[in-house]
């Protein structure tokens, strides 16, 4: 072999590091880089013990060819990695960075799927301005967002109005069922991000995000077999969205007109959460949770104003990133109207969590209407700014001593 080609040869090349531990982002099993397995890519070998019928052989591998691919057992060449657990691919990257789990959790109706929409095409669009880029770890895996990006951003019929499905409760591509340990389960399917600060040209860490239906969050709707917002218990930040606009408390406080749809009880579902993360962290139920907590403040533009809070001022610095100050003066602006109009949601903030911020933010830039909204109408503030400060609010951020 000549010298040129043994240069591109993984096989001369230096070992390439890896993480010391993985975890999967299906089942949340721990498990060491050696461990992992590979999916086999030749069509004879369709069918997995564990991942099912229609699913491609789980294998570890004893062939290499001579780049250093796996070949399955029929001598196709192999890329792709599964969890040894319970068979669901992993994305590649997920072995060379730290991975961090943010859960965005919220009643039913709060705006989860128009805000993850808004957030991803702004991060993914105005990294430098952001302070952070981030980009899919597999885009395939993040198809459903891709999905509400392309409805709300790229649409083709810009004054067509448009609605974002709800999330439902089981299937429709956010929850799968697989095996663990010899019995079925239903478990969420987390959208996969690598993030890097801007400039820098390697990822730095992934970032996985779960998005569970706002039922799930409703006290007793997690059990056993539908153990789907288990990773709440290993979640490094929690980005909460509220929607103000329908507590009818925080209606008057901000000068805006009584509405007579009867909503979901926002307080009681962040109790909830936080007696999940206290349950799966085998915490006191007394115990205030550590994690930090982001409670993105919804539909801002009908309601900032009265607030005092100037949507168009945006809270990052001239080189990138969340302005600590001017996040501390939004967050100051959002707790004086949230104690005038949801004392309750207040109380149960500050007793269930020791460390948390609100953030205002607007998915669409102005008021939907029943059959939806328009493209070409929409003109989000913030949307990213929950996101970008709960990233950098997780262990070695810019904002880890955050303290408000």
């Amino acid at each position: 072999m000549s010298s040129g080609a043994m240069q591109h040869n993984a096989l001369f090349q230096p070992a390439r590091e890896f993480m010391q531990r993985l975890h999967c982002a299906h089942c949340w099993q721990g498990f060491a880089p050696a461990d992992s397995l590979f999916i086999s890519e030749d069509p004879r070998l369709l069918g997995d013990p564990i991942a099912g019928a229609d699913a491609q052989l789980r294998f570890l591998p004893s062939r290499f060819d001579f780049t250093g691919a796996a070949l399955d057992p029929e001598g196709a060449r192999c890329t792709r990695l599964a969890c040894p657990r319970c068979r669901q691919e992993f994305p590649r990257v997920m072995l060379e960075v730290p991975a961090s789990i943010v859960s965005v959790v919220g009643a039913p109706g709060a705006g989860k799927s128009y805000l993850l929409a808004s957030a991803a095409w702004s991060l993914r669009r105005d990294g430098a301005r952001l302070g952070i880029e981030m980009l899919d770890a597999e885009p395939r895996m993040n198809a459903r967002l891709h999905q509400a990006e392309n409805l709300l951003f790229t649409n083709p019929h810009p004054l067509v109005p448009v609605r974002l499905a709800k999330t439902e409760t089981s299937g429709g591509g956010g929850y799968q069922s697989v095996r663990i340990d010899g019995r079925d389960e239903v478990v969420p399917v987390p959208f996969l991000f690598t993030v890097r600060s801007h400039g820098v040209t390697r990822a730095e860490r992934l970032l996985v995000l779960y998005d569970n239906a706002g039922e799930h969050f409703m006290p007793g709707a997690d059990d056993a077999m539908r153990p789907v917002t288990r990773h709440l218990g290993r979640s490094e930040a929690l980005v909460f969205v509220l929607d103000p606009t329908q507590d009818p408390g925080f209606r008057s406080a901000a000068g805006l007109p009584p509405t007579f749809t009867h909503a979901t009880r926002q307080d009681v579902v962040l109790s909830e959460m936080a007696s999940r993360i206290r349950h799966h962290q085998g915490k006191r139920s007394d115990q205030a949770c550590d994690v930090p907590l982001v409670i993105a403040m919804a539909k801002a533009d009908l309601w900032a104003k009265a607030a005092g809070i100037a949507l168009h001022d945006e809270p990052y610095e001239s080189g990138g990133g969340i302005s600590s100050q001017r996040l501390l003066q939004a967050h100051q602006a959002c707790m004086a109207m949230a104690e005038r109009g949801s004392p309750e949601f207040v109380a149960a903030m500050r007793a269930a969590f020791s460390r948390a911020v609100m953030v205002p933010c607007s998915s669409i830039g102005h008021a939907g209407q029943a059959e939806g909204v328009q493209p070409a109408q929409i003109d989000p503030h913030w949307a990213a700014a929950p996101f970008v400060t709960a990233y950098e609010w997780l262990p070695g951020g810019r904002l880890e001593g955050l303290q408000l």
